[in-house]
């Protein structure tokens, strides 16, 4: 992180406290998700006393960062504030229009929006419960919810701390106005990038920067296509919730919570067959030249591969995470594997189904953005011999006009060889935002040099998000499904209101 921020800084009611220390930074500057999340921490007050402010630290990459929210435990809006938007790295504190009075012991939310994610977190900071200056927090305080800001986060993730706080009055009688505030220019200085621990329970002295009082936004010009859909998690089991179903999350994928985990040291080569990783974390990318390779309750930071060439390589990752740097690449490919439970994010491209793969009860999100608009991101590309059932499907990449960001959720061309015998039955597919051309290829894509002889591409059951656009992509929810081909099949696949997508050549 580089530069200051200047703003101006509000003397803050004294005394006052928050959660945190100012000191406080992340162990993340910015996570790879890249969907809107509600990011959030869950508080008891042990005193009572007024919320003057929210505060929030900005990520380099968390943009358009805009609304901040003080939710009481049964998801009522206490306080919102809507501000402008920066790219400032640092604390930021948001006043509150009027103070909100807290009552001692009750539980609340202080959140804020990431629209674009990219948020900063440290993991694994907020596992246990604990006392932070007066304020008491429950196992698991950082909350999250996917989606706009419209209810309360409630998901947790492995003990995270979205680094999110309160300016807080101890004692402050209902109602009270806090002292009216001197303001004169502060430049702040440039916070440094190193991790600091959880602090002891400390009131801060110094204010953080504080942005200016928040004004109106203006009304946005709606648009003429149909509401996007509610997409909520469960009040238990952190799936995605959509006609019912329950579609796969990062809260229902990756390593489970309270796995120890500790670092790998073997080859990043596989040559052994019947080889089994469990509970660790890879820092490589991995290529499977053996059989039956294993992974469980680990984080791959980076990618696996099963070389094509070689065709017996074969791996199975379950309950895992696949972590792709934010550059062009696949994260999981190419033949011969088995993936069930994993998250996987990052790359240009999540996972590269070329021959007999299954992918299953996954989540794969968060792709890479390339600024030149050239790498044509997906989630998934089938080739021969794949069944994808019951994961969510989503390209994210940020458009980069002309280009859509990414081509599909799922695609598949026909350029190194024939696209067939591919099941894709029961998925949610789609996106936060209309980030696609199409959110799915069914394999006949005209031009290609294996476009003809294309057969047994099975659509079925499959949940398509309409998304701003009112049609899941840019143009549409599939393209180039040819329903005359043999053994072709599309059934049941439906918009998120119920109606019926039809196929499309």
């Amino acid at each position: 992180m580089t530069g200051g921020i200047v703003a101006p800084a509000i003397a803050a009611p004294s005394p006052t406290t928050g959660i945190f220390s100012d000191s406080l930074r992340p162990e993340v500057d910015a996570d790879a998700d890249r969907v809107p999340v509600e990011l959030g921490i869950r508080f008891r007050p042990q005193d009572a006393g007024e919320v003057t402010a929210l505060q929030y630290y900005q990520g380099a990459r968390a943009g358009e960062v805009t609304d901040a929210t003080l939710w009481a435990a049964d998801g009522t809006v206490l306080a919102r504030a809507s501000f402008e938007a920066t790219a400032d790295v640092g604390w930021r504190t948001v006043p509150l229009a009027t103070p909100v009075a807290l009552t001692a012991g009750e539980t609340y939310v202080a959140s804020y929006n990431a629209p674009q994610g990219g948020y900063p977190v440290t993991e694994h900071d907020l596992t246990a419960p604990t006392t932070q200056n007066s304020f008491d927090l429950p196992a698991d305080a950082g909350v999250y919810r996917y989606g706009p800001t419209t209810k309360i986060p409630t998901a947790s993730w492995q003990g995270s701390n979205y680094l999110v706080d309160i300016v807080f009055t101890p004692g402050a009688a209902p109602g009270t106005q806090p002292p009216t505030p001197t303001v004169s220019p502060t430049e702040v200085a440039t916070p440094t990038a190193s991790p600091t621990a959880l602090p002891t329970a400390t009131p801060t002295a110094a204010p953080r920067p504080t942005t200016p009082a928040p004004t109106p936004k203006p009304t946005a010009t709606p648009m003429p296509t149909p509401t996007p859909p509610v997409v909520t998690p469960p009040p238990a089991g952190g799936g995605i919730v959509v006609l019912g179903r329950s579609f796969p999350s990062a809260e229902t994928t990756g390593v489970p919570a309270g796995t120890a985990l500790s670092a790998y040291t073997g080859p990043c080569t596989i040559q052994t067959d019947d080889v089994v990783i469990d509970g660790k974390i890879i820092d490589c990318d991995m290529r499977v030249l053996a059989q039956n390779l294993t992974i469980t309750n680990s984080i791959l930071n980076g990618s696996i591969y099963s070389d094509p060439d070689y065709f017996n390589g074969s791996f199975s990752l379950t309950d895992s995470e696949v972590r792709m740097p934010p550059s062009t690449g696949t994260g999981v490919g190419d033949v011969n594997f088995t993936l069930t439970r994993v998250e996987v994010t990052g790359g240009s491209r999540s996972v590269n189904c070329a021959a007999a793969c299954t992918v299953q009860d996954s989540f794969l999100h968060a792709q890479y953005t390339d600024n030149r608009g050239i790498d044509h991101e997906s989630a998934i590309r089938m080739g021969s011999g794949s069944t994808i059932r019951h994961n969510t499907l989503y390209c994210d990449a940020t458009p980069v006009p002309p280009d859509a960001g990414c081509s599909a959720a799922l695609t598949g061309y026909g350029d190194f060889a024939i696209v067939q015998k591919n099941t894709i039955d029961d998925n949610l597919i789609g996106g936060p935002y209309d980030s696609m051309g199409y959110c799915a290829y069914g394999g006949s894509t005209q031009g290609k040099p294996f476009s003809a002889g294309v057969n047994n591409i099975v659509f079925t059951n499959n949940i398509f998000l309409r998304g701003p656009s009112g049609k899941c992509g840019i143009w549409g929810p599939i393209t180039s499904f040819d329903s005359g081909a043999p053994g072709n099949i599309w059934r049941n696949n439906l918009w998120d209101d119920g109606a019926e997508v039809p196929a499309a050549n």
